[in-house]
């Protein structure tokens, strides 16, 4: 199994629940108010001088399901570049 986690800016949280939707993943984790600093995205900080925020967002998968999720990942990256959105696949040992 992996454990996929999605990093994006909450503006665009609408189309990433929408891509997850058209994928058939409908059982997640989300933390919502995140902040951080990318390195095309820059700051979203939620302050005065840098308002944006992330949400984050953890979904096991099994193995077969993966390169279909990682694909639309990258196509969503290319199209939200500015707003930033990023995927990190990990190993999921064991889910109970």
């Amino acid at each position: 199994m992996k454990m996929l986690l999605i990093i994006h800016n909450s503006a665009i949280e609408d189309e990433v629940m929408e891509f997850l939707k058209d994928e058939g993943i409908s059982s997640y984790t989300c933390w919502k108010q995140v902040t951080g600093v990318g390195k095309i995205s820059g700051p979203h900080l939620d302050s005065h001088i840098w308002p944006a925020v992330n949400s984050v967002l953890a979904i096991a998968l099994k193995d077969n399901q993966k390169n279909d999720l990682i694909s639309g990942m990258k196509k969503m990256k290319e199209k939200f570049a500015k707003e930033g959105v990023k995927a990190f696949v990990l190993p999921l040992e064991e889910e109970v």
